[in-house]
Order: C-alpha cells, then structure tokens, then sequence
C-alpha cells in the first residue's frame, strides 16, 4: 500500500511537470533565456506538485462528492497561480495591458499542473478523454513552440507563441468540464439513493462507465 502510494505520488508530480515544462521554456528559455531560471522554477513546481497531491486528499475527505472536490481543487490551484502571478512575478493586468488576454491561460496553466495528473491518472476516467486531452495538450504546446522558435523576435514570434499558449490553454477547460462531468455522471450511475459517495480522487468505478464516457 504504502510503495503503491509513492509510486502514485511520483507519477503524479512527473506529469505535473511534463504538463508544466512547455509553458516554461517559452516563458524562461525562449523568451528570456535563462536556463537557470527554468531550473528554478521546475523544482519549485516540483514542491507544488507534492503539497498539492495531499492537499487533493484533504480536499476529498473534508468533500464526499467527487466531481465538486476535483472543482474546488482545480478552481483553488488555480486561483493560487494567478495570485502568485499578480503578486511575485509582476504579471497583473495593472502592471501591463497585454496580459489581460493571458489571465484565463494563467489561470489554466497553473490548474493544469495540479488537475491534469489526476485526470491522466483516474482509473474512473475516461480513456477516450485521456487521449484526446493528452493530443490536444501536445499539438498545441509543439505549435506555439515552434512559433516562438522559428519566427524571429522582432516580427513577433514570442508575442505570438505567448497568444497560442494562452488560447490552447484555456480551451482545456473543454476538457476540465468533461473530466468534471463524467466524474458527477459516475457517482449518480455507480452511487445507489442514500449511499456515501466514494471519496478519494483516485476512488474506483465500474469500468463499464468509464468507457461509455469515453
């Protein structure tokens, strides 16, 4: 039980950096290129990433419904991102015009490193939303990586590769809101009248459901 759960705890902040490190090196090496920087942050993200695997867990215990946990979860993380945008990195709308575009994919990319691993890893989940969640994510982080690599500078290819990070990732949230209702679908269809919902974010279903969904 306990080597299951480390594993888990492993393979959860992996993905959560996998998830978070094509944001970044637009953000820190193409952009800014600081290599140190992205260094940086990653094993800060690292630290996130394992606060916020047992702060999933909480959040289950103190919420019996799934669906809602997993909401509050991605809407708490990513409100936490933002504030750390806003107030450390200097990136509020106030401070610059252009990032009020960008706000909703900020928002997106710091829930993204908390609530993608679990919607990769659900056992309940979806395979169909899986692999189309995990295609979308790598499309459109190899295109606005490859724009902001290849179109110079000057001629605005960061800029650009910046309005394609924030597009992509807000449409995630097509995603999100799938994930979140095939998790409320799960509970009415598996959970009989009166019964407890089953708590824990990696709680089991019926595979059947599971694949109906995808």
């Amino acid at each position: 039980m306990i080597r299951q759960s480390i594993k888990r705890l492993c393979v959860f902040i992996l993905l959560g950096l996998l998830l978070a490190a094509p944001g970044e090196v637009l953000n820190q090496i193409l952009a800014r290129n600081d290599v140190r920087a992205f260094r940086t942050t990653m094993i800060s993200y690292s630290i996130l990433l394992f606060v916020g695997f047992f702060v999933g867990k909480v959040i289950a215990l103190l919420i019996k419904h799934r669906a809602r946990a997993m909401i509050i979860y991605y809407l708490g993380f990513g409100s936490l991102g933002l504030a750390v945008e806003w107030l450390l990195l200097g990136n509020a709308p106030s401070v610059d015009p252009f990032q009020v575009i960008t706000q909703p994919g900020m928002f997106t990319f710091w829930g993204t490193m908390l609530l993608g691993p679990h919607l990769i890893m659900d056992p309940a989940g979806a395979p169909g939303l899986r692999r189309s969640f995990i295609r979308f994510f790598t499309a459109f982080s190899a295109i606005y990586l490859l724009v902001a690599a290849i179109i110079p500078r000057n001629r605005g290819g960061i800029y650009f590769g910046f309005i394609i990070f924030a597009a992509g990732s807000t449409w995630l949230n097509y995603f999100y809101v799938k994930y979140f209702r095939m998790l409320k679908a799960n509970e009415s269809i598996v959970q009989p009248p009166g019964a407890k919902a089953e708590k824990g974010f990696s709680a089991e279903t019926t595979s059947d459901v599971s694949r109906h969904q995808g």
